[in-house]
């Protein structure tokens, strides 16, 4: 009887251990959540994909509490964004084993998410492929660099120059205006490394990879249907006037 009763207990024991085994993932999310949720996450302390959403649509919301302090939100996001390990969750899993360079001369993007508030991709770019100056409008944005290494470069408009042409480009003409930027930020970001705009400030960029290159960016709010980038033509061979980190660019007036 007693035999009977032990191996009972052992038989119930091991059940109940089970279940409790398979409840450990939602538990281990939960008390992600709980933690994002009152900013208890450490420094480096790694979270899923599920737990960087939550987080992030509760920081994203902050952009309709006026007056939005951009600067503030971004370094949030950053934080947030060194809490993930992105290779590991399983949408960027199967986006990396699902690659193909369909556009040759021109990165692959994947949007991971987006809602209205926000949204998170996946760019990934062949050597040599290049996104040249161009800016988001009324957007900020973190770029996080996963794989690979890009040179980054940042501006910001200095000036409008009373200076206009027309150009001759597919049959249409195109009144080109020209302005002064100044640059923000130079340099290479590698893996871990991330680069910043605002809708004010580094707005403008490129970015110019060294080898084949994924990252995942972070724009607030997302793009919708009337987002429409300008794209610059920006003279680096010389400073504007002899000064330091002025460069004078052409665009299409819209």
């Amino acid at each position: 009887m007693d035999d009977f009763k032990k191996r009972d207990f052992i038989k119930l024991s091991v059940l109940a251990f089970a279940g409790i085994a398979m409840q450990l993932p939602a538990i281990s999310l939960y008390a992600q959540k709980a933690n994002a949720y009152h900013k208890r996450l450490q420094p480096h302390a790694k979270i899923n994909w599920d737990a960087f959403l939550e987080r992030l649509t509760k920081l994203a919301k902050t952009q309709h509490l006026l007056p939005w302090d951009q600067k503030a939100y971004t370094q949030q996001v950053k934080k947030l964004i060194l809490n993930c390990n992105f290779p590991e969750f399983e949408n960027v899993k199967m986006a990396f084993d699902t690659y193909e360079d369909k556009y040759p001369e021109w990165f692959e993007h994947t949007i991971l998410h987006k809602e209205i508030d926000f949204q998170v991709s996946l760019l990934q770019f062949e050597k040599g492929e290049y996104i040249s100056h161009h800016n988001h409008p009324d957007m900020c944005g973190v770029i996080n660099m996963v794989s690979g290494n890009a040179s980054v470069k940042n501006y910001s408009i200095e000036k409008e120059l009373d200076r206009e042409r027309v150009i001759s480009k597919n049959g249409k003409e195109h009144h080109m205006k020209s302005c002064v930027l100044k640059q923000i930020s130079s340099e290479i970001l590698t893996p871990g490394n991330m680069s910043i705009l605002t809708a004010h400030e580094g707005n403008i960029h490129s970015l110019m990879p060294n080898d084949f290159t994924q990252l995942i960016d972070v724009f607030t709010p997302a793009y919708h249907k009337n987002t429409n980038s300008t794209w610059y033509d920006v003279n680096e061979e010389a400073f504007f006037e002899g000064k330091n980190h002025l460069f004078e660019a052409e665009y299409i007036k819209k």
